[in-house]
């Protein structure tokens, strides 16, 4: 995911829970979200989320998952170098 979880919560500011993945996705387009958070909102698990922390949950998630990824990048390379 390329969009943050601030940037994703604040491009649904206003919209009422719960929604589905496709109601999320619609709000988003009818309030032009940017093209990342739109292609974002589409790799989320299609499920109904109960609150704008829920789909904030699965960002923070994916934002974290990123970092160790990078982390264990940087070991790798540290490693080789040894």
């Amino acid at each position: 995911m390329r969009s943050n979880a601030t940037a994703v919560q604040e491009a649904l500011e206003g919209m009422d829970y719960p929604k589905m993945k496709k109601d999320i996705l619609s709000y988003a387009k009818k309030h032009h979200a940017s093209e990342n958070i739109i292609s974002d909102l589409l790799d989320i698990p299609d499920k109904e989320y109960k609150s704008s922390a829920d789909i904030r949950q699965v960002f923070l998630e994916s934002e974290r998952i990123k970092e160790d990824y990078e982390k264990i990048d940087k070991d790798i390379e540290s490693w080789k170098k040894q």
